[in-house]
C-alpha cells in the first residue's frame, strides 16, 4: 500500500472516531433531556458509540476492499 493510501486510511479512521464521539455526545444529551439519570445516559452514549463504530467500520472495510 502506498503512503498516500495509508494516510487516507488513517484520516478515515480518525474521522470515524470523531463521528462516533459526536453520536455518543448527542445520545448522552438526548438521554439527559429525557430525564434519564447520569449513569444511564452514559450507558446509552456508550452503546451509541459502539454501534456507530461498528457501522462505520463495516462500511470502511467494504470500501477499502473494493478500492484495493
Amino acid at each position: 500500500m502506498s503512503p498516500t493510501h495509508t494516510a487516507m486510511l488513517l484520516m478515515a479512521v480518525a474521522l470515524a472516531v470523531m463521528s462516533a464521539c459526536l453520536v455518543a455526545g448527542i445520545a448522552f444529551a438526548v438521554a439527559r433531556w429525557g430525564g434519564a439519570p447520569a449513569p444511564e445516559a452514559v450507558a446509552r452514549s456508550g452503546r451509541a458509540f459502539a454501534t456507530a463504530m461498528t457501522v462505520i467500520s463495516a462500511v470502511m472495510a467494504v470500501v477499502v476492499t473494493v478500492l484495493k
